[in-house]
């Protein structure tokens, strides 16, 4: 039973009939790996938003001897510079030291944003969009039990139920 104790904890939480609850369970999701951005997709999520040509205006100031802003100047710098470069890589948002470097400088520039309303532009919502682009998700029965998932190499059927204990 020890294979299905994810599936027991599960079903647990859940409400309605055997079938609702069947339907529900392999209806889940759990995050997957994150996936590369290509610098496109940042644009166009920078452009639609307004907070492109605001974050330029930014990039383009002096710095002031405050640390949020100066930090927050000196990754605006480097952000544009990056959505600008004639055939820039992707935003390797797959790897985990890349993808830490580059949320830390969107949040550089969040934090001034904060500190300073209207000043880049760069609110929680643009940042959100731009690291929803590298997210995926994974059907909860297929992830590992270690990711949150019910790590079960197929959909939940009855015969799942069965074999967990009864669930039905």
């Amino acid at each position: 039973m020890g294979y299905y104790d994810a599936l027991v904890a599960k079903w647990s939480t859940l409400t309605g009939t055997t079938s609702e609850k069947l339907d529900a369970v392999n209806a889940l999701t759990v995050p997957g790996p994150n996936v590369d951005v290509q610098i496109s997709a940042v644009v166009g999520v920078m452009a639609l938003s307004g907070a492109y040509l605001s974050v330029s205006a930014f990039a383009q100031g002096s710095s002031n001897g405050s640390p949020t802003h100066d930090a927050a100047l000196s990754y605006a710098k480097l952000f544009i510079s990056i959505l600008t470069m004639p055939n820039a890589p992707s935003f390797a948002m797959s790897d985990p030291t890349d993808n830490a470097v580059i949320t830390g400088m969107m949040d550089a520039i969040l934090a001034q944003e904060t500190a300073v309303p209207g000043s880049t532009g760069f609110t929680q919502a643009i940042r959100d969009k731009l690291i929803a682009l590298s997210a995926t998700s994974l059907p909860w029965w297929k992830a590992s039990v270690a990711d949150g998932g019910g790590g079960l190499s197929s959909t939940v059927s009855v015969d799942d139920l069965i074999e967990a204990g009864g669930l039905v």
